[in-house]
Formats: structure tokens, sequence, C-alpha cells
């Protein structure tokens, strides 16, 4: 092998390791945007309460044959807890 020949492995070499330096960089960049923004997220829905009133007239029947109806759906409230994280650095 000439030195000509091993000085373009060697700057062949060079340039793939800086590419995939580059790659691994941008990916821990972007992993760790994520991550930081994850926790400025916050969660919180709430349903309101339905009532319907169907009566015997509204579903085209007589008044005196069927009695009316009427629905209540209970108010949900969700809230989210913290929890421990799944993994964490440090010592033991």
């Amino acid at each position: 092998m000439t030195p000509e020949q091993r000085d373009r492995n060697v700057f062949r070499a060079r340039r793939i390791t800086s590419a995939i330096a580059g790659v691994a960089l941008a990916a821990c960049g972007l992993f760790a945007g994520l991550a930081a923004s994850a926790t400025r997220h916050t969660v919180k829905a709430t349903a309101t309460t339905a009532t319907t009133t169907t009566t015997a007239a509204e579903q085209g029947e007589s008044d005196d044959s069927a009695p009316a109806t009427t629905t209540t759906i209970a108010p949900v409230v969700v809230t989210p807890t913290p929890s421990a994280p799944v993994a964490s650095s440090g010592g033991s």
C-alpha cells in the first residue's frame, strides 16, 4: 500500500466516522428536546353534564300511551397524577 492510498483510506474513515457522529448528535439533540418539552404538557379533560328529555308526543305517540324518558349523564373529571420516571441516571 502506498502512502497515497493509506491517506485516502484514512480520509475516508474520518469522513464516515464524522458522518456517524453527526447523525448521533442530531438524534441526541432531538430526543433531548422532546424530553424537555414533554414535562410542559398538562392534560385536563372535563365532561359536562348532559340531560335529555323526550316526551311521548315528540316520539310521535299519543300522550297517554308512553311516559316521558329522561337520561342524565354524570360528569367525568380526568386528572393525571405525576409518576416516578421509568429510568433515572445516577448512583445506586
